[in-house]
Parts: C-alpha cells; structure tokens; sequence
C-alpha cells in the first residue's frame, strides 16, 4: 500500500513520470529498460509458440491418419494407444526442443541436468520401468489380447485392460485382478482364446467290474443332448489309465466359446454322474484291503503279562 501510495500520489506533489516513479520505489527495477528487452524478445516468443502450435498440428495430422490405419487393419486398441503416445512425445518434445532454441535457451545444459535427475528417477522407479518394457513386449508379442480368458500366474479370468503398467483380469468371481506386467512375462501363460476350438476334458472312473464300451456308449449318448458340445470335432470318451481303485477315463468334448468352459465342465460332471447311476455302472471310491496272518497268541502273551 505505501508503494501503491508513493507511485499514485494523489495530492500531485510528485511530477517525475511513472517510470521513474517505479524505479525510485523499487530501487532496482529500470522499467522503460524492463519493456525495451521484452519487445526485442517478444519475436523469440511468438516463433517458439508458432514452432508448438505447428509441431501440435502435424500431431493431430499423423494421429488421425495412424488410427485410422490400425482400425483398417484390425490392430487392437492398446496397442495404437501406445503409438500415438510416443508420436506425441515425439512430436511435441522436439518442438519444445526447438522452442527453448529459439528463445535462447541452453537446451545442452537443460539436457545434462535433466539426464542426471533422469538416472535418479530410474533407479528409484526400476520396478515401474520393468513394467513399462514387460507391457510394450505383451503388446507387440500378442500372447493375449482384451477379451480373452487365460491363466496368468494360476489366475483364470478374462483380460479386461492391458496396459503399460499392468494387465487387469475379471476371475469367474466377478473379481478384478491386477497384475503387474513384470510377473507375466516371467509366468506360464495359457491363452484359451487362441484358436478356434476348446476342448473340455471330464475324468472319471468306473468299477473293475463293469464294461467299458457300454460306460463310453452311455456317456457319449448323453453328451449328444447338449446343444454347446461340437458334433465336429466329435467329442470322445478314453480310457486313461488303470488305476488302483477304478478304471480312469475321460469325456473329451469340443466347444467354440471358451466363455462358457468352466461352467460347462460342472454341467458335464454332473450329467455323468447321473448317466451312469441311471445305467447301473458303478462309480467306486479308493479302498483298501488288508490281510492279516494267522497270530500265535502264546508268543505275545509274555510281553503284556504283569512283572
């Protein structure tokens, strides 16, 4: 207020000009000099903002023609993100190269600066940047892709997002997973989406004593009556293995909608386990038999006689 005051002296008793007036209140500050540099300097800012403005232009051009293409070509939304982000950065980080030039800026040194504070972020966001890579890999490798259901790290689910960071799975739970990008390259991945056709496998086991071909024969019948198992590739009931309690075997039945895999496994068992009932076939659980020899009991008696 008592600069204001000094500058806007009402009562007139100072006639020096407003900028004299200025400098003598600021005691440094040269005013008419202050406007002289900003009007020479003025063409520098207007061409580092028109090198901005075109550098934007040309981003918009190349993204709009970029998206255009990968829509043409089929290519997914994540990846196309990807590459217009880097056009960006690209686009608009040599034009503020080229601005900060034009302005007399020493980029060299803003450069070096930057790249040793960019070490010190590095290492401090090793993980983040091991994700960044892991996702661009998953993008260009296309192990999966938005939509599919797959095992990522013993997780099953459907790929609801993948990003740079990480990929975000939706379980049978309703249940969303993220995982980080890192952990899935180094994981197992099993991809139920790939191709065309899936196939269930169903084990089960029958008694020693009944007929295989007629526990095939039953099964197979029943499989017929659900509208979600292919005729073509027809599905198959097999022999696996000869096991100690039961005879091992397997529905093998083929479907084109990997969606409906789980909850058609539990639909299956559960009209197997009927079929079978209803046929007479028995389905055993794990026993054991045990021999005992013949004891001397006048042997043993000694050992439990009182001293």
């Amino acid at each position: 207020m008592m600069l204001l005051f000094a500058v806007f002296d009402p009562s007139g008793a100072s006639a020096m000009p407003l900028g004299s007036q200025l400098k003598e209140a600021l005691g440094f500050l040269d005013v008419t000099q202050l406007f002289t540099h900003l009007l020479l300097y003025l063409p520098n800012i207007i061409a580092a903002g028109v090198i901005i403005f075109i550098a934007y232009f040309f981003y918009r051009v190349a993204r709009y023609f970029v998206l255009r293409f990968f829509k043409k070509s089929g290519v997914g939304e994540s990846v196309s993100n990807v590459v217009v982000k880097t056009i960006r950065f690209l686009f608009i980080g040599t034009a503020f190269i080229m601005a900060l030039n034009q302005m007399q800026i020493k980029v060299v040194t803003l450069i070096s600066t930057l790249g040793v504070a960019g070490i010190a972020i590095g290492l401090a966001a090793q993980q983040t940047l091991s994700n960044m890579i892991s996702g661009i890999i998953i993008l260009i490798d296309h192990p999966f892709r938005e939509g599919d259901f797959v095992e990522l790290d013993d997780i099953y689910g459907r790929v609801e997002k993948i990003t740079m960071r990480s990929t975000l799975l939706r379980t049978l739970d309703n249940t969303k997973v993220d995982l980080p990008n890192h952990k899935i390259i180094e994981c197992k991945i099993v991809n139920h989406s790939d191709y065309p056709f899936l196939r269930v496998r169903i084990p089960f086991g029958i008694a020693y004593k009944e007929f295989i071909p007629k526990a095939q024969e039953v099964v197979l019948k029943d499989v017929e009556n659900v509208p979600q198992v292919l005729k073509n590739p027809a599905p198959e009931v097999n022999v696996t293995n000869i096991g100690e309690s039961s005879i091992e075997m397997e529905l093998m039945a083929w479907i084109d909608d990997p969606a409906i895999e789980i909850p058609l496994g539990y639909e299956l068992r559960k009209r197997i386990k009927i079929a079978l009932d209803e046929a007479g076939i028995e389905i055993p659980f794990p026993h054991r038999q045990i021999f005992l020899e013949k004891i001397n009991l006048d042997k043993i008696k000694p050992l439990f006689s009182e001293s």
